[in-house]
């Protein structure tokens, strides 16, 4: 039988033993007297709060607040404050001048929010306030903001760094002074979002595509829409002036060295022809900061280029194709302008043969004219217009001192293109005439001008000579009332000045051909039936003309005694013609303000033996004379 188990007799008080080491254990029955303490906070409600003693926006909030909450961890209540913000600088502007330093500092660092609700308001905020900050107070913060602007231009996110591309657009629009100073941390930031060409182990770059494909065209385009506009700011000191004929102007920076030396200095300096003393040597040469942008335009060029051949490449494909779509169209449009302000701005006098933009003017002219058969809308034929006359002025740069035979037939190419845009066509006899054709926008005459003077200055005599009479025959044709008139008769103007001054001539100045001087002589003396045409619907087109024709009269030996008079019987009808049955009848003298009846009565002055009839029609015009001119009008009549 097995052994039955033993029961355990229940113990009442069971004794703990104690063990070396180890802490007496407290006693059933102790007390514990530990505690632990929790509070509620409850956010004071500011609109309720009494701030009538500090400066609040419309919800009741002071700047101190709002800049606290700009640094708050969500994104509504940070997006609300910058809103906030621009309440209050709507409601308190003056608050700008004295805490302008803590709200940029405080806010532009929003520039790298990852809410894009937030970076949104930031951008409509500072759109707001910086017009309304002047730049030199502005100036102090832009580092800092150009600082986290690269910032956000670099950063992981593709919605970040295109909204810093237009933050950057906003502070170049509103202080292009600073953001131009800090150029070399911006061009950066601009290459690592453009660039094609990757750094091997041993520092060389080698071209690469990879990095062109991942960007969509309207990312590209974005992009270089801001590139442009940062390249124009930076490279502006070295931009043409206002002035549309800066070309063949004295007192210009531009590339084209040739027009600078043909006129005398603007500033009274009457002996700095003479180079007594080095005058040439110190206004002549560019100062440090020129230098500078050009060196920085050369690198950006080079860095740029890569990616701007690629986008070319893939875009130019539309022309081969014959359909033109949009926003390839505009891709080219923004690859040429990036070129044109970075090769104006490096390149002083002509582009070198060997340079990469030589193979980049082979590859254009593949299709040259681009678009010549697109019939479209007004937009793509003004884009393809621009696209042609800036490959135009590029042939012109880099044609200039070359004999390549291949650059020789593109030149004859382009000077082609310019005779038949200008409208003009040789007749069977061999004379050129104006083809019945629509005027050219003025923008695009604008740019086509100095185009002009470049391929005068590189091409034969023969098409020298074709391009001067082009645009005699284009100022004929164009409406009385066009900006363009005024510009023709300006450049005409200069050219035939050019023919008698100082320096040696070119092609384009040479007025030696008999045709060609007929042609002009021909042209000066239509300038009064013009002046009757005009009479005071377009005084700058009216004013140019006289200047024109006191110019032939005091300073050149154009026209011959026969044309001095027709010039004389032109001059008579400005002031009053006897007309059978109607009696005397009173030119647009009398309608001219005083600045252009002066320059009216000086060109009459100069011309060599006055006629009696232009005498009696000075005399019956004589009443209409400002006061101030009196003393000239006696002087013509032999008073």
């Amino acid at each position: 039988m097995p052994r039955s188990a033993k029961k355990k007799k229940a113990e009442d008080f069971k004794k703990v033993k104690l063990k070396l080491g180890k802490k007496k254990a407290p006693p059933s029955n102790a007390t514990d007297t530990s505690f632990t303490a929790k509070s509620i906070v409850l956010a004071g409600q500011s609109i309720s709060a009494d701030k009538s003693a500090q400066l609040t926006n419309s919800r009741n909030h002071t700047l101190r607040e709002l800049l606290t909450q700009l640094r708050h961890y969500s994104a509504p209540i940070r997006r609300d404050a910058v809103s906030g913000l621009g309440d209050f600088i709507t409601l308190h502007p003056e608050a700008l001048q004295a805490d302008l330093g803590p709200i940029v500092e405080a806010s532009v660092r929003l520039v790298v929010d990852s809410d894009p609700g937030v970076r949104k308001q930031l951008r409509r905020l500072y759109g707001e306030m910086l017009p309304m900050i002047p730049s030199n107070e502005l100036a102090p913060f832009m580092p800092l903001a150009v600082v986290f602007t690269c910032s956000a231009m670099t950063h992981i996110l593709d919605d970040i760094r295109a909204d810093a591309v237009q933050f950057l657009d906003l502070l170049a629009d509103t202080v292009p002074e600073s953001v131009a100073q800090l150029a070399p941390r911006v061009l950066p930031s601009f290459f690592s979002l453009l660039d094609t060409s990757t750094t091997t182990s041993d520092g060389k770059r080698t071209e690469a595509n990879a990095r062109t494909a991942l960007l969509t065209q309207s990312s590209r385009l974005a992009i270089m829409r801001s590139c442009y506009k940062f390249l124009s700011v930076i490279t502006r000191p070295l931009a043409p002036s206002t002035d549309p004929l800066w070309f063949m102007s004295s007192a210009s920076a531009s590339p084209i060295a040739p027009a600078q030396q043909l006129f005398y200095p603007d500033c009274p300096a009457p002996f700095a022809a003479m180079n007594l003393f080095d005058e040439a040597a110190v206004a002549g040469g560019d100062n440090s900061g020129d230098v500078a942008i050009r060196d920085q335009s050369a690198a950006a060029l080079d860095r740029l280029f890569p990616f701007l051949q690629a986008t070319w490449t893939e875009s130019a494909t539309i022309f081969a194709a014959g359909h033109i779509s949009t926003e390839s169209l505009e891709l080219c449009v923004r690859v040429m302008q990036i070129l044109q302000v970075l090769w104006r701005a490096a390149y002083a006098t002509a582009i070198p043969p060997n340079d990469r933009l030589a193979g980049f003017l082979r590859q254009c002219t593949v299709f040259f004219p681009l678009g010549r058969d697109f019939e479209g809308d007004a937009a793509a034929e003004t884009a393809l217009l621009t696209l042609n006359i800036q490959l135009c002025e590029l042939t012109a740069l880099v044609s200039q001192g070359s004999d390549d035979a291949d650059l020789s037939r593109t030149l004859r190419r382009v000077v082609r293109f310019v005779l038949h845009t200008l409208g003009l066509r040789t007749t069977r006899s061999g004379r050129s005439q104006q083809a019945p054709k629509r005027s050219l926008p003025h923008e695009q005459f604008v740019e086509l001008l100095p185009v002009i003077w470049r391929l005068a200055q590189c091409c034969g005599r023969q098409d020298a000579s074709q391009l001067l009479q082009a645009v005699m025959l284009y100022a004929n044709s164009c409406p009385l009332s066009s900006p363009a008139k005024t510009l023709c008769i300006r450049f005409l103007a200069r050219i035939i000045e050019l023919q008698w001054s100082r320096m040696p001539q070119h092609n384009a100045l040479d007025l030696a051909d008999s045709q060609l001087t007929e042609l002009v002589a021909e042209w000066v003396l239509g300038l009064p039936r013009l002046l009757w045409h005009l009479r005071d619907r377009n005084l700058n087109a009216s004013l140019a003309a006289a200047e024109t024709l006191r110019l032939v009269c005091q300073r050149t030996r154009l026209l011959d005694a026969q044309a001095i008079d027709t010039l004389q019987a032109g001059l008579a009808t400005l002031f009053c013609v006897d007309v059978p049955g109607k009696g005397a009848v009173h030119g647009p003298f009398r309608l001219y303000p005083p600045e252009l009846q002066r320059t009216v009565l000086e060109t009459v002055a100069c011309t060599p033996g006055h006629s009696a009839r232009l005498i009696q029609a000075v005399k019956a015009s004589s009443a209409a004379v400002a006061p101030a001119y009196a003393q000239i009008t006696n002087e013509i009549c032999g008073k």
